[in-house]
């Protein structure tokens, strides 16, 4: 009983970690919103792996990770873009409803800043969709969940570098937000293969991963921790050559 509550205990952490990530994210929290979102895609790996290694895999464990991803994956990443649309200057507005004749609420919304959320109905057809897979693949079919969140996460980093602040106006703007959550909601979804970071199946598999992790060691030692979004893109990069020369 106690080894098939090991996994749990890590998917619970993970779902945790996601909560704490959207209240940050809410709060304009960003750096500690990315911590968490990090904190939560470390636990999401080893709850898969003590499940495997102790052998006590299950449909709950299943279910459960999908939930705590979808949390951490998908609903704090969401609420990061709302609150960056918010920042770009959307204008929010006050709606006004009358449920009975002596009672009315007010609530306000930025209508456009709702594509924020975008995101997150991506991460949970990537999810749904995963669940689905009942064969063990050597690739991911599209962006991980997890990989785009740490993308989305980290944008705030990029848009607040010093190197960068003076495109600031083209950066943090409606249209090139909307692109990303385009864009973020397209690689989640799409079926090109994208290599794991597993490492098996010979030299050659090791190939893709080695150069994934010198780039980004490159990268981090070069701009810091404000990179992380620009790694995520450099393992689609590696992913999509390795796709289209077939590698």
């Amino acid at each position: 009983m106690l080894k098939k509550s090991v996994p749990h205990l890590f998917t619970s952490l993970n779902l945790l970690c996601g909560c704490m990530a959207t209240y940050f994210a809410f709060s304009h929290q960003f750096n500690a919103a990315l911590l968490m979102v990090l904190a939560g895609v470390f636990f999401d790996f080893f709850d898969g792996f003590f499940a495997r290694l102790l052998k006590v895999e299950s449909d709950l464990g299943v279910q459960l990770d999908s939930m705590a991803d979808l949390i951490t994956s998908g609903i704090a990443p969401g609420v990061l873009m709302y609150q960056l649309f918010i920042l770009s200057g959307v204008k929010q507005l006050d709606y006004t409803f009358s449920v009975l004749s002596n009672f009315s609420m007010t609530f306000t919304l930025a209508p456009l800043a709702l594509i924020g959320f975008g995101v997150t109905l991506g991460a949970a057809f990537r999810l749904a969709r995963f669940n689905l897979i009942s064969e063990a693949l050597p690739y991911f079919r599209g962006l991980p969940a997890p990989a785009n969140a740490i993308m989305i996460m980290g944008l705030p980093l990029i848009f607040r570098h010093p190197s960068l602040i003076q495109y600031n106006d083209y950066l943090m703007n409606p249209l090139s937000l909307i692109c990303c959550c385009l864009v973020s909601v397209f690689l989640m979804n799409i079926h090109w293969k994208m290599f794991s970071l597993k490492f098996s199946g010979g030299m050659n598999a090791l190939l893709f991963p080695s150069l994934l992790l010198m780039g980004a060691t490159v990268l981090l030692l070069q701009f810091g921790i404000a990179v992380i979004s620009g790694i995520i893109v450099l393992y689609i990069l590696l992913s999509s050559i390795k796709f289209v020369l077939k590698i």
